[in-house]
C-alpha cells in the first residue's frame, strides 16, 4: 500500500509537471495516501474477517454459561461442545456435527447431554435434516423422560409422521409430569379427532378449557369439532373466540371452517379441508351403496 501511494504521488508529479527541486510536499502527500490506504485495508480486513471470528468465539463461549471461559479451559467435553457451536455459527456444519457428537458421547450428566442435543437440534434444523431431528427428540426424551417439553416435542414429531400411538404415549407422559400442559391436551384431542373418537376429543378439549379458558388453539379445535358435526352456530362461535384469544392465521381458520361446513350442503374446496376431516363421514343427499356414507380419499394424520 505504501508503494501504491508513492506511485500515485509520482503520477501526480508527472501529470502536472511538479518542480523536481521541491519534492518534499509530494513525498509527504504520497506517504499520507499510502498510510490512508493501509488503514483502510486494515479496517476492511478487521470488519470482514477478524471481528466476525471474535464475535463467534465470544458467542460460543457465552453459550456454555456464565463460567464458559473457565469451563472450556478445564473440561475437554466443554471444549468439544464449544468447537461444535463455533463451527455451527461459522456455517461449517460437518465439523460442527462431529464436535457436538463427540461432546455428547463424552457427557455423563443429564444437563450436559441435553445441552448437546439442543445444539444438535439447531444444527439439523439449519440443514433441514428431518430424520436426525427426530433422532435428537428421541435422545432428549431418553435422557430426560420426566421433561414435559421433551415428551411433547417428540410427540409432535410422531404425530406429524402419522405415528399416532407413539405420539399419544408421549403426550400422556408429558401430562403425567405436568397435568396442566395445555399443548399435550390439545394434541391428544387432535389425535382423537383423527381417529374419529369425537366424544373423547370433546372431553379432552373441555379439560383444556378448565386449565385455560382463553387457549386459542383449544377454541380453534372446538371450531373444527363443531364444523365436522355440521353445527354452524357453534363452529362460528368457537371460531370467533379463537380469534379474540389471538389465534395465528385467523384467515386460514375461517377457510377451514367454511370448507367443512360447506361439505355438508354445497360445493367446497378440498384444499381447505384439514387432514383429520378425511375419514368416514355422513354426507346428506349422497347416494352410495352403504346408505350415504362416503369415504374421503385423504390420509389420516
Amino acid at each position: 500500500m505504501f508503494f501504491c501511494g508513492a506511485a500515485f504521488g509520482m503520477l501526480i508529479w508527472m501529470a502536472f509537471g511538479i518542480d523536481a527541486e521541491n519534492l518534499t510536499p509530494y513525498i509527504i502527500l504520497s506517504a499520507l495516501l499510502a498510510s490512508a490506504a493501509v488503514i483502510f485495508l486494515a479496517v476492511f480486513l478487521m470488519n470482514s474477517f477478524l471481528l466476525p471470528h471474535i464475535n463467534r468465539r465470544k458467542a460460543a463461549v457465552r453459550a456454555l454459561g456464565r463460567d464458559g471461559i473457565r469451563i472450556v479451559h478445564k473440561d475437554e467435553t466443554a471444549k468439544l461442545a464449544y468447537k461444535g457451536i463455533y463451527y455451527l455459527m461459522s456455517g461449517k456444519f460437518p465439523q460442527a456435527e462431529d464436535y457436538l457428537q463427540q461432546a455428547l458421547a463424552r457427557s455423563d450428566v443429564r444437563q450436559n447431554q441435553m445441552f448437546c442435543v439442543e445444539w444438535l437440534v439447531r444444527l439439523y434444523e439449519t440443514t433441514d435434516n428431518v430424520p436426525k431431528i427426530l433422532w435428537c427428540y428421541r435422545k432428549a426424551a431418553e435422557y430426560s423422560p420426566d421433561n414435559p417439553e421433551a415428551q411433547s416435542r417428540l410427540g409432535h414429531a410422531y404425530f406429524s409422521d402419522g405415528k399416532l400411538d407413539q405420539a399419544e404415549y408421549c403426550f400422556r407422559q408429558a401430562l403425567k409430569y405436568d397435568p396442566n400442559n395445555g399443548y399435550s391436551y390439545f394434541s391428544l384431542a387432535k389425535i382423537q379427532l383423527v381417529r374419529g373418537d369425537d366424544k373423547q376429543a370433546y372431553e379432552t378439549l373441555q379439560n383444556l378449557l378448565k386449565i385455560n379458558e382463553n387457549h386459542p388453539l383449544c377454541h380453534a379445535e372446538l371450531a373444527d369439532y363443531y364444523a365436522m358435526q355440521g353445527n354452524r352456530e357453534m363452529a362460528e362461535e368457537e371460531c370467533r373466540k379463537a380469534q379474540l384469544c389471538g389465534i395465528k392465521e385467523p384467515e386460514e381458520l375461517n377457510k377451514r371452517i367454511n370448507a367443512m361446513l360447506s361439505f355438508h350442503c354445497t360445493d367446497y374446496d378440498e384444499n381447505d379441508l384439514p387432514s383429520m376431516f378425511y375419514r368416514r363421514i355422513e354426507k346428506p343427499g349422497e347416494n352410495s351403496n352403504d346408505g350415504g356414507a362416503v369415504e374421503n380419499s385423504g390420509s389420516q394424520g
